[in-house]
């Protein structure tokens, strides 16, 4: 069931090899796959600066699409993490000091609170998706989880975009929407040519 869903997310907004990855046991959208979905969704987002200081932030993320509202937080402290051999009765263990190493912790808090909000719009969280900038450990390192099951996006070939506005079937056409991955321009020649054959 996860995994069927997955797969129509993955189809639904275009995402490739490039865009998702695994991680232990996360699977990782790219900041590039988070900027297609948000594309596809066209979701709104405005954002507060809740606490700003040198060395740590936190954003509000207010997002929309359609009828669907959220609001959620990113947040960045600057400082990495270091090997403490006393720690767990001298076994050892990981001293944190912040969750990110770069200065930029605003635009790290705000990359963290949109992708949250992207993700928890469209459904991805629910399925244990995360975004990239979300962790200093999310970082590329495993092969994508379901790497054969992550579609090629369809694509409508020159000839097939050409006969858009000579088509006579409304169920084709309608198919080919829900099927391709499209660009704007061959989107809107296709709801063009389904209005003139309504009419």
């Amino acid at each position: 069931m996860k995994l069927d869903k997955l797969k129509e997310l993955y189809a639904k907004y275009g995402l490739t090899k490039d865009d998702v990855f695994q991680h232990k046991h996360y699977s990782i959208i790219t900041r590039q796959g988070i900027d297609k979905i948000q594309a596809v969704e066209k979701i709104f987002i405005s954002y507060d600066a809740v606490s700003v200081n040198p060395e740590f932030c936190v954003v509000k993320a207010s997002a929309k699409k359609e009828d669907a509202n959220i609001e959620t937080f990113g947040s960045a402290k600057y400082g990495g993490k270091e090997w403490n051999k006393d720690r767990n009765n001298g076994k050892g263990g990981w001293d944190e000091h912040g969750n990110t190493t770069t200065w930029y912790v605003m635009e790290m808090a705000e990359k963290r609170a949109m992708s949250r909000a992207v993700l928890k719009l469209t459904g991805f969280y629910e399925l244990g998706v995360f975004g990239e900038d979300e962790s200093e450990d999310f970082k590329r390192g495993g092969t994508p989880k379901l790497e054969k099951d992550i579609p090629t996006p369809l694509r409508l070939t020159p000839e097939q975009v050409a006969v858009i506005p000579k088509a006579d079937d409304v169920n084709k056409l309608s198919k080919v929407l829900n099927t391709y991955t499209l660009q704007p321009s061959e989107k809107e020649a296709i709801n063009k040519r389904i209005k003139e054959l309504k009419k």
